[in-house]
């Protein structure tokens, strides 16, 4: 298989677990092999709540948008709440924008599958879009009530059902009518987990495995949510 095309997209404050934890996973999968990551941002230097500041590998622009059939996989860090309330208020920026964009794109097949994964608050940004609406998502413990209001905000608008927010260390929510897989994770070490069971979609088990052991930790991988089609609206267990 050809190597994956993943976009990650950062904002001003995002958390560094966030975008690092799913960063050095994915990167790791089939020995480097797998995917291959490009970071965008509106601004070439983004800093991060802890201080580090982190350089851009594309900008995150209208271009960006306008080619978002390119990648593969769209990664949506979080961070604190006022850094994520502040970007989710911008909604007719690119950051968001993008974010609306990208579960719309489908696919021709099963095996060009597009896969959008939130990590932590990034949700929020999802939830704010309606990425949310009649699904199942989960994000931080500390912004379930937050996460709440923003999808039944958000299918209010719309006229859909709203999401559902569930506790659990990551949720597939299934596909959507477009055919994009939709994926959030619980609180920041939960991407980790999330970004594993990413690996376990697109290569199987044992090269998550393998990857977990490469970095010398415990996946949970019994503790997120799987749905097991579009229609179906109980969850179980992921094995």
């Amino acid at each position: 298989m050809a190597l994956q095309n993943i976009l990650l997209i950062l904002f001003p404050g995002f958390n560094t677990l966030d975008m690092n934890g799913p960063y050095e996973i994915l990167q790791k999968a089939n020995d480097g092999n797998a995917f291959r990551i490009t970071v965008a941002s509106e601004t070439d230097l983004t800093t991060a709540q802890e201080g580090a500041i982190v350089k851009r590998d594309i900008p995150l622009d209208d271009d960006l948008i306008a080619n978002l059939h390119d990648y593969d996989i769209l990664v949506v860090p979080g961070g604190t709440g006022d850094p994520v309330a502040a970007q989710a208020a911008k909604v007719d920026g690119p950051f968001m924008r993008l974010i609306a964009a990208y579960p719309k794109l489908g696919c021709s097949s099963a095996a060009d599958r597009k896969i959008l994964l939130s990590i932590c608050t990034g949700a929020i940004f999802l939830g704010t879009m309606g990425v949310f609406n009649d699904r199942l998502c989960t994000t931080h413990w500390l912004s379930y009530e937050e996460l709440k209001k923003r999808v039944q905000a958000a299918a209010a608008k719309t006229g859909h059902k709203p999401g559902t927010v569930v506790a659990a260390r990551f949720v597939d929510s299934g596909v959507n009518a477009e055919g994009v897989h939709i994926i959030s994770s619980g609180g920041v070490s939960c991407g980790m987990d999330a970004s594993l069971y990413v690996i376990k979609l697109k290569f199987g088990e044992p090269a998550a495995k393998r990857v977990a052991e490469l970095i010398d930790y415990a996946w949970r991988k019994t503790e997120g949510f799987v749905v097991l089609d579009q229609k179906t609206k109980d969850a179980q267990v992921s094995g």
